[in-house]
C-alpha cells in the first residue's frame, strides 16, 4: 500500500482534473520549493511529499494503479516511500525545472541590447536620383537615466542575502545539484526597490525627430542605418538601431537594373537605314545620340556615365538604348512605287540569306 495519501498532500479530491492537480502542484511547489526557503528542513520535507504525489497522480497508469490498488506500481508491488529515504522508484532523468514549475524561466538579469525599429519610406525616381532628406517622426523609448536602464533605484541597493551578492548559489536540494541562479535578485546580486521615475521598466517613452540623408543612387529595398535610435536596451544594454526600409517609384521613361539604366528607343525606317542623331532622356534632361546607318531592332547603344549614381562615390552607371525599329504604314501609290523601287535594289541579299537559312 502507498504510505501517503497523494490527494491530501496535494490538497485536492479524489476526482481532480489533470488541469487541477497540475495547478495544485505549481502552487504547493512556489510556497515550498527549497530554494525560495532556504535552511528550512520542513519546506523541503513538504516539497519532497508534493512531488511524490504529482509524480504518480500526473501519470495516468501510476495514478489508475493507485486509484484501484492503493499502490501507483500495481498489485503485489511495494513502493519505495520518502520515509526509507530511497528514491530509486521515481524517474528523474528530466529532473525538473524550476522556470517550468513557475511558468517562466528565471534568466540572469543582464543587460541586453534594444530592439531595432524599421520604417517604411516611399521615393521618387529624382529623390532616388539626387537624394534627398527626410524628416521623420519616430515613437520610440529611451533609458531611464535616474536608474540608468536598470529599472531600479541604485541608490537603495543592497546586496542579495541569500547569494551573498554572487548571483548564483550552490544548491543543496537533491533535485537541483550545483550551481543555481538566484531566485530572488534573478541573478543581479543585489536587490533594490523598482525606479519611481520608469515603474522597474529602465526605459521611458520618447518623441524624436529624426533627419535622415538619403544618398544620390538609392536603389529599391535599400535598408538606411542610425545607430541607436532604436529602442532602449534592457538593464543598462545598448539601444537597438533604426532602419529606414526604401522604395522606388518607377519612372515610365526608364528601366532601372543595378546602376544603369535602359530606355526604348523607337525610330523610323529611313533614320535605321541611313542613320541620324536623335535626342534621348536622361534622368537630368536630354542628350543626343548617333544611331549609325542600318541599325537593326534590339540593338543596344550605350551612353557611358548617364545613369545611376553609385552610392557613395563619384562614379554612375551607363544609359543604354534599346532600338525598335518602326515599320511604316503605306497608304499612298507613290510611297508604294519608292518603296518597290527600293527593294529591287536592296532586298536581294537579304532574300539569298533567307534562302540559304531554309535551305
Amino acid at each position: 500500500m502507498a504510505k501517503r495519501d497523494y490527494y491530501k498532500a496535494l490538497g485536492v479530491p479524489k476526482g481532480a482534473t489533470e488541469e487541477d492537480i497540475k495547478k495544485a502542484y505549481r502552487k504547493l511547489a512556489r510556497k515550498y520549493h527549497p530554494d525560495l526557503n532556504p535552511n528550512s528542513q520542513q519546506s523541503e520535507d513538504r516539497f519532497k511529499e508534493i512531488s511524490e504525489a504529482y509524480e504518480n497522480l500526473s501519470d495516468p497508469t501510476k495514478r489508475s494503479n493507485y486509484d484501484t490498488y492503493g499502490d501507483p506500481q500495481g498489485p503485489g508491488v511495494t513502493p519505495p516511500g520518502f520515509s526509507s529515504g530511497n528514491f530509486s522508484g521515481f524517474d528523474f532523468s528530466g529532473g525538473i525545472d524550476l522556470g517550468n514549475l513557475f511558468g517562466t524561466q528565471i534568466q540572469r538579469s543582464g543587460p541586453e541590447r534594444g530592439s531595432d525599429l524599421v520604417h517604411s519610406v516611399r521615393l521618387g525616381f529624382a529623390e532616388s536620383f539626387r537624394g534627398t532628406k527626410l524628416t521623420i517622426g519616430v515613437q520610440r523609448s529611451e533609458s531611464c537615466a535616474p536608474c540608468q536602464g536598470t529599472g531600479d533605484t541604485l541608490a537603495q541597493k543592497k546586496t542579495c542575502v541569500q547569494c551573498k551578492g554572487q548571483g548564483r548559489f550552490q544548491s543543496r536540494n537533491f533535485l537541483f545539484g550545483g550551481m543555481q541562479l538566484c531566485s530572488t535578485c534573478e541573478g543581479r546580486g543585489y536587490t533594490a526597490p523598482s525606479c519611481s521615475v520608469c515603474r522597474g521598466q529602465g526605459k521611458r517613452p520618447k518623441q524624436e525627430t529624426l533627419t535622415i540623408a538619403i544618398p544620390p543612387g538609392v536603389d529599391e529595398g535599400s535598408r538606411l542605418r542610425v545607430a541607436g535610435k532604436g529602442e532602449a536596451g534592457h538593464r543598462g544594454g545598448g539601444s537597438g538601431d533604426f532602419y529606414l526600409q526604401i522604395s522606388i517609384d518607377p519612372d515610365p521613361r526608364f528601366d532601372r537594373k543595378g546602376n544603369n539604366l535602359y530606355v526604348s528607343l523607337p525610330v523610323s525606317f529611313s533614320e535605321a537605314a541611313l542613320g541620324a542623331k536623335i535626342e534621348i532622356p536622361t534622368p537630368e534632361g536630354v542628350t543626343t545620340l548617333k544611331i549609325p546607318p542600318g541599325i537593326q531592332t534590339g540593338t543596344k547603344l550605350r551612353v557611358k556615365g548617364q545613369g545611376m549614381p553609385i552610392m557613395r562615390s563619384e562614379q554612375r552607371g551607363d544609359l543604354f538604348a534599346e532600338i525598335h525599329v518602326v515599320t511604316p504604314t503605306i497608304q499612298d501609290e507613290r510611297s508604294k512605287d519608292l518603296l518597290r523601287e527600293l527593294a529591287e535594289l536592296n532586298d536581294a541579299s537579304t532574300r539569298n540569306e533567307r534562302d540559304q537559312f531554309y535551305a
